[in-house]
């Protein structure tokens, strides 16, 4: 099923961060296939003979680190390749962190009859320098399992693998053959999220983009603008590596206020003080992501709380990170 893109596209607009808690470095080696891995139930196959988008968890083995927060598993949500662990923050609530090594929309060819695709994982290694993989092998795609053909041609090898010893993440890939229509109907997307709101579906996003072969990061937190913008320009070749390797760069979690925005008090009973910089757009949403309240002022706004229930809401200011505050 088609889920992906509608459920992602949810993610709220947020201002752009300028530096990518990541650095990314690109390597070349060969494609080793898991050997001896855990393979993904036929209990677990959402389709007759096969698996479209399964929702499993796969543990670990070890703590592994994102951006300053801790997972031990990784869970599939029934969205393609979407990988995402989940944290308890004591002031942000439910965070998800996660990676995409591909926006295509992968099947099992053995549910049209082709050579049957695996999903299966394992850890290796010693304690503190054990490496977590996870691989999509032979994997085809959606349209053409699902489609009036009965073999899928096309097929992808992908491996995601989490180090133990930095916390790097690698997304290897292998070998492969897509179709033209699939290429031209889908940009090569791909990269990670990071402190996604359970709640609220705000995130940040570090994206890749431009050349396979040399690709750069680009860090956003609005998800059409991912899907329309950043993207690699080609689907990377057999033996293609990119390295994930934390930086240090920290990222807030949403309730500090930044530079260029100031709001007052919180809680508020009556009314909310707004101070920016500029002549901006502003938005004030529930949870939920239902738009409450939007104006476009310079310097800063005071908005009136007597429309809000009691209750935790956003406040969005174009080029400032969304904002937490409570109306009693």
């Amino acid at each position: 099923m088609r889920l992906a893109l509608p459920l992602l596209a949810l993610l709220l607009p947020l201002g752009l961060l300028s530096q990518s808690p990541y650095d990314l470095t690109v390597l070349s080696q060969p494609y080793a296939p898991l050997q001896g891995a855990t393979a993904l139930s036929p209990a677990e196959f959402d389709e007759e003979g096969g698996w479209d988008d399964p929702e499993f968890t796969a543990p670990i083995g070890f703590e592994f680190e994102m951006v300053g927060n801790t997972i031990s598993e990784m869970t599939q949500y029934g969205l393609g390749s979407v990988l995402l662990g989940l944290t308890l923050d004591p002031k942000a609530g439910a965070l998800l962190h996660g990676v995409m090594p591909t926006n295509y929309d992968l099947a099992d060819r053995a549910i049209s009859g082709g050579t049957p695709s695996t999903i299966q994982w394992a850890t290796t290694g010693e304690p503190g320098n054990q490496v977590f993989t996870i691989e999509w092998a032979e994997a085809g795609m959606y349209d053409e399992v699902f489609g009036p053909d009965s073999v899928a041609p096309s097929y992808v090898n992908i491996q995601v693998r989490l180090f133990e010893a930095d916390n790097s993440i690698e997304f290897h890939y292998g070998p492969s053959d897509i179709s033209d229509a699939i290429t031209s109907f889908e940009p090569q997307v791909s990269g990670l999220f990071l402190n996604l709101d359970f709640d609220t579906y705000v995130s940040t996003i570090v994206a890749l983009e431009g050349s396979a072969e040399a690709p750069t990061l680009e860090v956003i937190a609005n998800i059409e603008d991912w899907y329309y913008g950043p993207a690699l320009l080609s689907y990377p070749t057999d033996g293609t590596v990119y390295r994930f390797g934390p930086n240090g760069t920290s990222l807030s979690v949403d309730d500090t206020p930044s530079a260029g925005l100031s709001f007052y008090p919180n809680p508020a009973v009556h009314a909310l003080n707004v101070r920016f910089t500029g002549m901006r757009p502003w938005r004030v949403l529930d949870l939920a992501g239902r738009v409450l309240m939007t104006g476009t002022n310079q310097g800063g706004v005071q908005l009136d709380m007597a429309p809000l229930a009691s209750g935790t809401y956003i406040l969005s200011v174009e080029g400032a990170p969304a904002q937490r505050f409570i109306r009693q």
